[in-house]
């Protein structure tokens, strides 16, 4: 019998099982299994971190959403390793080599997380979008959704302002989103709620997740794309259904967001006992 050894943490409640890992990858169905809440462990993202050597980075971070498929990167998640090298290493900052690219993680003297989540993309085969069309108003007509501005922060985002949130349309228009295949990797759906020059309210649908507690390339995407539109400031405070972030856009463009990452526990587990190998 092997047992795997698992950190369970969550960034605003966004979870994540952390594996640190030297193996083969696992199957899509082991995926889904550790991310059943009902016959697994539970969470919203698996994790399987590489601790490098003689590298550049300190780690290779390879995420997984609950329904087995792959993703790019995620920032709540990114808090969580860093909160997780240091409280290893003593070390506030680390490298994390990600599908998205190389990212810079910082604990601050508060014990908050900082991550530089590096430049937004806003070009249509960046996205990618499936043809040449404005991101910045791809003109959705729902019931909720309505015109929709598309960028990429190491994963596609679509950004809709609201007057109000509401979960349940935003899960009903998400599925016509998701239909029109105008994103051929698919999609990370957010809302916002305008409530003052340098304070917003999101809500995310995420691609293979669902509706979460909190997204934090959502989050930066939200802030990004407001501001595009010159209706809230370089700092911002994002307000979701899981705590607060901070988001700041530097002069260069560069995408800090800062919030606070938490452990929940640390176990070990037997993946036959999921009925998987």
């Amino acid at each position: 019998m092997k047992l795997y050894n698992f950190t369970k943490m969550h960034g605003l409640g966004n979870d994540f099982l952390i594996f640190p890992w030297s193996e083969q990858l696992p199957q899509k169905n082991l995926i889904k299994a550790l991310s059943s809440r009902s016959k697994g462990v539970g969470c919203d993202l698996v994790v399987f971190l590489v601790k490098l050597e003689k590298n550049i980075a300190d780690y290779k971070t390879h995420f997984f959403n609950h329904d087995g498929t792959r993703a790019e990167i995620c920032g709540n998640a990114l808090r969580c390793i860093g909160k997780l090298h240091y409280e290893r290493f003593n070390s506030k900052n680390c490298l994390i080599e990600t599908d998205a690219g190389l990212i810079d993680v910082e604990i601050n003297n508060d014990s908050t997380v900082c991550v530089d989540i590096g430049l937004p993309k806003f070009k249509w085969k960046d996205i990618p979008l499936i043809r040449e069309m404005d991101g910045s108003n791809l003109g959705f007509d729902y019931s909720y959704l309505k015109n929709g501005f598309a960028l990429n922060l190491g994963n596609p985002h679509l950004v809709f302002v609201v007057d109000k949130i509401d979960k349940k349309k935003l899960r009903k228009d998400s599925l016509e989103v998701r239909k029109s295949k105008i994103f051929p990797e698919g999609v990370n759906i957010n809302v916002v709620e305008i409530l003052k020059k340098n304070e917003i309210s999101i809500l995310t649908s995420e691609r293979g997740a669902g509706v979460t507690e909190a997204c934090g390339t959502g989050a930066c995407a939200s802030v990004i794309a407001t501001n595009k539109m010159q209706l809230v400031e370089s700092e911002v405070s994002v307000s979701m259904p899981g705590g607060f972030l901070k988001v700041e856009i530097t002069s260069n463009e560069h995408i800090f967001m800062t919030g606070d990452a938490t452990k929940v526990f640390e176990g070990k587990i037997n993946f036959e006992d999921l009925g998987h190998v």
